[in-house]
């Protein structure tokens, strides 16, 4: 297996509640502990198994996360609304294959941010015919080119959830505050930053 390319240094902001998993670059047990650490204030005693589930959940999506070659994920923890929707961005680098002046499909722009152009790509998914399965229900994507290279920052945020249409109002909230977060997205020369938040 090859190793990963060396991310760019970039930085994001996040709204509250949200993390940034360093994949690549964390160990399980690193993981882990940034989950009990995020949910450091509960009673250990009443929450412990459950912020446990939560924390081995995270350490397999980081596995699969891994093999898929993405640097870093940034997910809501402990979401207020109880809402079966929700959100997660998968940030990684690569060769740039494709031409960003290309004719665009549906739902494909360039637009400014904060690390300047990207390509901007919304997809659409047929809603799951079954009302209480979960499926991926809008793919959001940005393209930015790195600068002094040829390879290309990609970061996809995914919205999942049921198909009720009584969800629409909150999905479509969602992708939008995910674009607000890939907006912010801002590259940094600062030796003494890591990538994230």
């Amino acid at each position: 297996m090859t190793a990963p390319p060396v991310a760019p240094r970039y930085r994001v902001v996040l709204p509250p509640g949200f993390l940034l998993l360093p994949v690549q670059d964390a160990t399980d047990d690193e993981i882990a502990q940034t989950v009990r650490d995020h949910y450091r204030a509960l009673p250990r005693d009443t929450y412990g198994p459950r912020i446990d589930r939560v924390a081995a959940q995270l350490v397999a999506s980081a596995h699969l996360a891994r093999d898929a070659r993405v640097l870093d994920l940034i997910l809501p923890m402990g979401v207020p609304w109880r809402a079966p929707v929700s959100l997660a961005i998968a940030i990684s680098v690569a060769a740039d294959t494709r031409d960003p002046a290309a004719p665009g499909a549906p739902g494909r722009d360039r637009i400014d941010t904060e690390a300047g152009p990207a390509v901007r790509e919304l997809e659409r998914f047929t809603a799951p015919a079954d009302p209480d399965e979960l499926a991926p229900l809008v793919r959001l994507r940005f393209t930015w080119q790195v600068p002094g290279s040829d390879r290309a920052l990609f970061a996809v945020c995914t919205v999942s959830g049921k198909g009720d249409p009584e969800l629409t109002p909150l999905t479509d909230g969602l992708v939008e505050l995910g674009d607000l977060i890939l907006r912010t997205i801002r590259w940094t020369d600062d030796e003494s930053e890591s990538r994230g938040a």
